[in-house]
């Protein structure tokens, strides 16, 4: 087959690396394309001082590197105060739209008829991700979680990412579409799996670009893991981790008064489940696993500062 003077420019382009191929995020971060990158992520920091306690004693002394916020909780400004002084430490927000306890509860940080669809009669958010769904405009959803993220800069807290309590702000086409466009908003990577539903819908599809991070894979324990033992689910995990970037989902409390209390009724997620997550992850095996396993632990704020913000 005869070779004409595109093919001859095409080879000239590619050899320069003037057409690129496309990397991959561990390349984009400076590593090899094999390396598997993980982010230990705790949830649900601000629900309780028993679970920013525990949290905090993980960010400072376990390979736990990265933490979420809700802001709508009692407890967050505690744990806004300790952001503020520890600016180093990675900290995202737990964007919120369900309060899920029997007995204890909040609501928005938007006054609430400003974000009638998003609370029940009581005036609190709804427990179920199905209530949200059905009973949510999208227009609510996008100013609560805008003045949640707005609310944190007013606390002084440096936000490296975004992600979604229960993942309720992923669960519609258009729920997800205000959550990725208040990434980019506020130039935070958000929190996306590269299997979650909705991702090549229309509306949006159109919002992926090379700025939005997609994880290949998010991780978290289930019901099912929980009953088999969190230990061999967790070394389960540490020991089959795929190449790419990969986002751990963990939370860290304490099994005391306090926690018990607040998860009362609930048979997972509970106090119990918290305690076991803290005495893996503080565990001398946890730290074997993460070497052995040639695993290199990276944060939100690389992503962030070196993808999304990068000029």
């Amino acid at each position: 087959m005869k070779k004409g003077p595109f093919y001859t420019l095409l080879i000239f382009l590619c050899c320069n690396g003037l057409i690129a191929q496309k990397k991959s995020i561990a390349e984009r971060l400076g590593y090899k394309a094999e390396t598997k990158l993980l982010i230990i992520h705790a949830d649900d920091l601000g629900v309780t001082h028993s679970e920013n306690s525990a949290s905090i004693k993980g960010l400072e002394e376990t390979p736990v590197n990265s933490a979420s916020i809700m802001v709508p909780c009692p407890w967050f400004p505690e744990i806004a105060k300790y952001a503020r002084n520890n600016p180093k430490i990675d900290f995202g927000l737990h964007l919120t739209l369900n309060s899920e306890w029997i007995s204890y509860k909040w609501g928005p940080v938007t006054s609430k008829d400003s974000v009638a669809t998003l609370v029940n009669t009581q005036g609190f958010f709804y427990p179920e991700i199905q209530d949200v769904v059905d009973k949510s405009k999208p227009q609510h959803v996008a100013l609560e979680l805008r003045n949640q993220i707005k609310k944190a800069y007013q606390f002084g807290i440096d936000v490296t990412h975004l992600d979604a309590h229960m993942g309720t702000a992923t669960r519609t086409p258009e729920f997800l579409a205000a959550y990725i466009k208040l990434g980019k908003e506020f130039e935070l990577p958000v929190l996306l799996d590269k299997r979650m539903d909705f991702l090549q819908h229309e509306a949006v599809k159109g919002l992926i670009n090379d700025r939005v991070i997609i994880d290949n894979n998010v991780l978290t324990a289930s019901p099912e893991d929980y009953d088999s033992g969190m230990a061999a689910y967790y070394t389960k995990i540490l020991s089959e981790l795929e190449p790419g970037l990969n986002t751990l989902l963990i939370h860290l409390a304490y099994d005391d008064i306090e926690m018990k209390a607040v998860t009362v009724g609930h048979d997972y997620w509970h106090a119990a489940w918290r305690q076991a997550d803290v005495d893996f992850f503080s565990s001398a095996d946890c730290r074997e696993l993460i070497k052995q396993n040639n695993i290199v632990l990276i944060t939100w704020r690389e992503l962030r500062d070196k993808i999304v913000r990068k000029k």
